[in-house]
């Protein structure tokens, strides 16, 4: 008996690699040591500050330390 053959195989291409903000998740540090911070900001800034950090290809809090720490070096 002949083995049945895939039509199809030869139009499947192999998957691409994860990117590298799918691939890390939830970042270096473990949740267990993470403590939420929680505040309201308006509307249109909540929409340019999740934009900058896609830009970026950053996390949120990853782009909120990254200005943080730039603030404290500019003398804040």
């Amino acid at each position: 008996m002949a083995k049945a053959s895939n039509p199809l195989a030869d139009t499947l291409t192999p998957r691409k690699a994860a990117p590298e903000s799918a691939s890390r998740q939830r970042g270096v540090v473990p949740s267990s040591e993470l403590v939420p911070l929680q505040f309201r900001m308006p509307p249109e800034f909540v929409k340019a500050f999740k934009q900058a950090a896609l830009d970026r290809d950053m996390k949120l809090n990853e782009l909120l330390n990254s200005c943080f720490q730039e603030f404290m070096k500019n003398g804040g």
